[in-house]
């Protein structure tokens, strides 16, 4: 493939940071398996491993033409299949949210394949035709599909995956070069849809109230970063992960990380995030196509921001949110997601631009 010999030296640092991340999930969910559980916990992460490889191996083959008419009808099929999660038996409640799709002893959440998709369908919406990004009228029709597209997200409830991609979509028309002026109309709109979201959904104003009155959940992850230290109480040696934070294995890693592998651990994680973004946005630049530029872009920031606001949530610095620590996190729709994203943005970079044909070539 010629696309996969032009990966250049920051796309392997990229791809080099994904794969530590990957690395140390998989070790910190096995040290903190439950006792007798380690071998399936092995099994069932290899397998969603595997599967972020696959997806990733399938995204970059295909051409950015194929991946940009591909993303419209699937965007549309993913709607369709989360309204009847929430009319028929497809939908798995779980914490009382109707998110998951249980597939044998798998649990899917599909939503989370919005941040794969939407990405895609950003980056040509705002490529194809730059004069888009001028006109208020035609940044209004998006968002009013936008919101459209969210609702059934809203339902579940999964405020968490609304806000990343409102934050993201942001950027992207700050990339792409849409006007200041525009742009600060999402604040307030932000605002508004927050004040609304815990009017309407009480786990909303329940989870604000826990900024100022830190849950146990977060008392218990401070915790376990007083109990690491410096150097941490080794793999397989924490005991927050046994029932001591909820979500230990998920949205709350972090602490455990930081309770086994301590601070030095903590501080590696966290620079492997900043080094990711780094390459990122050098790929991006390399780009020779502005789909490419904006979509890497994008993908980058998709995976940093998701990163950056679940290291802070466990240190209460924002409120907690459902958000798993992308590639370190236990579970397979964050990484089947954001694996396929990062295949179709790396290739939308290094496929390059189409050249025309030469004048003497053509009566050759």
């Amino acid at each position: 493939m010629e696309a996969l010999k032009r990966i250049n030296p920051a796309g392997h640092g990229m791809l080099a940071c994904v794969i530590a991340l990957a690395v140390a999930g998989l070790i910190t969910a096995v040290s903190a398996a439950p006792p007798g559980e380690v071998w399936f916990v092995l099994a069932r992460q290899c397998a969603f491993l595997g599967a972020g490889v696959a997806c990733f191996l399938a995204a970059f083959t295909l051409s950015s033409e194929a991946s940009r008419r591909f993303v419209q009808p699937a965007i549309g099929v993913l709607f369709v299949f989360l309204i009847l999660m929430h009319f028929t038996s497809l939908g798995h409640t779980a914490n009382s949210a109707t998110r998951w799709v249980q597939i044998g002893p798998l649990t899917l959440q599909p939503s989370i394949l919005f941040q794969c998709f939407w990405p895609i369908a950003l980056a040509s919406w705002v490529s194809r035709d730059p004069l888009r990004l001028h006109s208020p009228k035609a940044i209004a029709k998006l968002g009013v599909i936008f919101m459209i597209m969210m609702f059934p997200v809203l339902l579940q409830p999964d405020l968490g995956s609304v806000i990343i991609l409102i934050v993201v979509s942001g950027f992207t028309f700050l990339f792409a070069g849409t006007p200041l002026r525009f742009l600060y109309v999402l604040i307030p709109v932000l605002i508004l849809f927050l004040w609304v979201a815990s009017v309407f959904f009480p786990h909303v104003s329940s989870r604000l109230s826990y900024w100022d009155e830190p849950s146990q959940q977060v008392l218990r992850g401070e915790e376990a970063f007083v109990a690491g230290g410096i150097t941490g109480v080794g793999p397989g040696n924490g005991v927050m992960s046994f029932g001591f934070i909820p979500e230990s294995g998920t949205d709350f890693i972090y602490p455990i990380v930081a309770e086994e592998w301590g601070l030095i651990g903590s501080f590696v994680i966290w620079t492997l995030f900043l080094a990711f973004t780094f390459f990122g946005f050098r790929v991006a630049r390399q780009s020779e196509t502005r789909y490419g530029i904006i979509l890497m872009a994008t993908a980058t920031l998709m995976i940093s921001f998701q990163a950056a606001y679940n290291m802070a949530m466990v240190l209460q610095i924002v409120p907690v949110k459902g958000l798993p620590l992308p590639f370190v996190s236990r579970g397979g729709s964050s990484i089947i997601a954001l694996s396929a994203l990062l295949g179709v943005a790396l290739k939308a970079v290094y496929e390059g631009r189409r050249r025309p044909t030469p004048v003497n070539e053509l009566f050759s």
